[in-house]
């Protein structure tokens, strides 16, 4: 296999009103990835007392198991779920994960656009494989603004073909 779909950060501390209208696309993609034998993936952000989210920005959420569990909604579809403490999906086992698994190509979706989104595509084409951002299918808790700032630094940082949304994907695929 050389493509997967990454969930990112599909969590209860992160969802709000504001990201919810996104689940029903993760769904429907996560179901065809799973239909086509693709792999789909989850990753978890947990943060720690003595993270730099604490001490230089005094955000101290995503600490507890209620805040940290991956919503509801995508339970059922949870398989591996990769345990992060920054931004970047990029841990040790995530990366060996995709070499062992000969990954090419990342989808990705989920929260937020402005950061974890952006990082992990980020790291993604620094590491010499294709990031693809589904646009209808990421959201940030920061609002529409901090979603719109991370589509459009990622069109300049990864290029603007590497954005597209989930019709488009999906048409794609067949």
């Amino acid at each position: 296999m050389s493509e997967i779909l990454l969930v990112v950060d599909m969590q209860n501390g992160f969802m709000s009103e504001k990201c919810r209208h996104i689940i029903p696309t993760i769904i429907k993609l996560i179901k065809r990835f799973l239909a086509d034998g693709k792999l789909v993936e989850f990753t978890r952000f947990i943060n720690t007392a003595d993270s730099n989210y604490v001490k230089l920005i005094h955000w101290s959420r995503l600490m507890q198991e209620s805040e940290t569990s991956i919503i509801d909604e995508l339970q059922p579809y949870t398989n591996n779920i990769f345990d992060k403490p920054y931004y970047s999906a990029f841990t040790e086992s995530f990366s060996s994960f995709i070499f062992i698994n000969k990954i090419s190509k990342i989808y990705l979706c989920g929260i937020a656009t402005d950061s974890c989104i952006f990082k992990t595509a980020i790291d993604s084409f620094e590491r010499g494989l294709e990031p693809v951002i589904i646009e209808d299918a990421c959201s940030s808790h920061g609002g529409q603004e901090a979603h719109d700032a991370g589509i459009f630094l990622l069109k300049r940082n990864i290029g603007k073909n590497q954005i597209k949304m989930t019709d488009e994907v999906l048409e794609e695929m067949l």
